[in-house]
């Protein structure tokens, strides 16, 4: 699916040439780039529902499909090099730009071991769940930016699911994360409403006794996550779910 939308919509002055220096940048090395969490959020809301964002954000998180750690400390070194641009000296997936703009870069793919988790070299002492990366990252939307420059951000699906993950991983130590869930599922409905009517996609939400906005829009996101997860993450989220 794709959209347009203007520079002029974005609450940050700061994003655009964040993401059209990215986008070149990666455009250079033939490798995809994903805008994923709170930026991923306010572009879709934006566009499905022209509503602004919930919290202003100053911090931008990108994930990138690579085969081993070489390639990312090849993006790495290059990121850095770029006028604007600082790494981070404490956490290895961060960088700065302008000194004001966190950006995180989480790579995901073949890099991951066989228990779905990155672990940052050399020590690999951080770890970090990348569960459900490649199916969320499949179902994406290009957007393009003033007509100038396309990015790829995660569909509202897969944000979700990529949120789960958080959730998972954290939810002991900040609410952010199920506020975020919470939201998504609060503005389904509004968000895919003239689009699933248009493709008669499961109307039977419209029967149930005593309908409610928040419980239709969580069947059709349900149905929609479904549609991207294999059946062994179907296995891993319903245990999961089935112990919180």
């Amino acid at each position: 699916m794709n959209y347009n939308i203007s520079s002029d919509e974005f609450d940050n002055l700061l994003i655009k040439e964040l993401l059209e220096k990215l986008s070149r940048y990666f455009e250079k090395e033939k490798l995809p780039f994903y805008v994923i969490g709170a930026t991923a959020r306010d572009i879709i809301m934006q566009k499905l529902l022209q509503q602004r964002s919930v919290r202003h954000t100053q911090d931008l998180d990108i994930a990138i499909a690579i085969a081993d750690w070489q390639k990312f400390e090849e993006i790495s070194n290059g990121i850095a090099q770029m006028d604007g641009f600082e790494k981070s000296l404490s956490q290895k997936q961060r960088f700065y730009y302008k000194k004001v703009y966190e950006i995180d870069i989480i790579p995901f793919g073949e890099v991951a071991k066989e228990d779905k988790c990155i672990y940052w070299p050399p020590e690999e002492e951080f770890k970090m769940s990348v569960q459900g990366f490649d199916e969320a990252l499949k179902d994406f939307m290009i957007v393009r930016v003033d007509g100038e420059f396309d990015i790829r951000v995660v569909s509202l699906p897969g944000l979700f699911l990529l949120k789960l993950n958080a959730w998972i991983e954290r939810n002991l130590e900040t609410s952010k994360d199920g506020e975020d869930l919470w939201y998504i599922i609060e503005n389904y409905f509004d968000a895919c409403q003239e689009h699933y009517i248009e493709i008669n996609y499961h109307q039977e939400v419209y029967d149930m006794d005593d309908f409610d906005l928040s419980v239709a829009g969580a069947l059709w996101l349900g149905y929609d996550i479904v549609s991207i997860l294999t059946p062994v993450q179907l296995e891993y989220y319903h245990n999961i779910l089935e112990h919180e």
